[in-house]
């Protein structure tokens, strides 16, 4: 049974040390290494096969190409790598990226077809609300039921994991405790450029960051094609083996701490729009499982190994 050697980079915060305590157990996997990010790339041992960046996307976007001149394969759980051209990158992260020529190489980790995973170099893992949003959107782009820039409003609610271990005044209890707090709302946050690169949508979108640990539901609706019902709907196949359809709304007990996620899909025939929901473990289908199973593709396992 063939074995690979990991390093994983900001394994001390919250997504990096979901992804080391699973690979820990990943029968294909013999070493995880977890390197002080203040080490630099001397961190990273030579026999690495693969590493996985847990880092800020200023740190991923300056160590991947280096790491990546080394021979070795890099999943970015980061949002370094996601936007897929400079100037979609320094409109959602606001930084020039320092080494451009990798945006249009990296392979995005969601919908992206296994022969494509199977070769990458280089996997940008989707962000977590893109994640609940792709869930829902892209099978109905393959069913081509969204024309170009089809308006969607979204509205994400979010653990306060998902804000990064680092603690900050909006994620102090205070703020948080009692509170539903908007942020980076309309077009501001950096996930609508990633997916506005995956599917052929106008994203409206009102981020939230509610008191929970861990945990994301994601709301939005838009206008279906004339002749498309609930049936037709109802017979989208799924987007992926962790992708589960819903027959009513879920809530994010369903899916915690577990590499699933929840999608539910409702038609207004009235009016030709449709409501999804998608619930989803924001530290686990969110970050840390969606990137091993990027990892299985990789090297070509089944897509739960690992993960069950």
């Amino acid at each position: 049974m063939a074995t690979y050697r990991v390093c994983i980079v900001g394994a001390s915060g919250y997504s990096g040390a979901e992804a080391a305590a699973l690979l820990r157990r990943h029968p294909h996997v013999a070493r995880v290494d977890t390197p002080e990010s203040a080490v630099g790339l001397a961190g990273v041992a030579a026999d690495i096969d693969v590493v996985l960046l847990a880092t800020p996307a200023e740190v991923a976007a300056e160590w991947a190409a280096p790491l990546l001149a080394r021979g070795l394969r890099v999943i970015d759980i980061s949002g370094a790598h996601r936007a897929g051209t400079p100037d979609a990158h320094l409109a959602g992260y606001g930084f020039a990226h320092p080494h451009p020529e990798w945006l249009a190489q990296a392979v995005y980790g969601i919908g992206a077809a296994p022969a494509a995973l199977a070769q990458a170099q280089l996997v940008a893992n989707p962000g977590c609300y893109a994640n609940g949003m792709l869930s829902a959107l892209l099978p109905l782009a393959r069913a081509g039921w969204l024309a170009a820039a089809t308006p969607v409003t979204v509205t994400g609610i979010s653990g306060v994991s998902g804000a990064g271990k680092k603690p900050t005044e909006r994620t102090h209890f205070m703020a948080v405790a009692e509170n539903l707090m908007p942020y980076k709302t309309l077009r501001a946050h950096q996930h609508v450029v990633e997916v506005e690169r995956a599917v052929p949508v106008r994203l409206l979108f009102v981020p939230i960051v509610a008191p929970l640990r861990r945990g994301m539901l994601i709301s939005g609706a838009l206008q279906l094609p004339a002749g498309v019902t609930q049936a037709d709907v109802d017979a989208l196949p799924p987007l992926d083996g962790f992708w589960r359809r819903s027959a009513q709304a879920p809530d994010v007990h369903e899916v915690a701490n577990t590499p699933w996620i929840a999608v539910h899909y409702a038609v207004d025939a009235a009016s030709q729009r449709l409501l999804f929901v998608t619930a989803l473990d924001n530290l686990s289908r969110g970050a840390a499982t969606h990137a091993i199973a990027n990892l299985n593709a990789m090297w070509q396992l089944p897509e739960a190994t690992g993960l069950n």
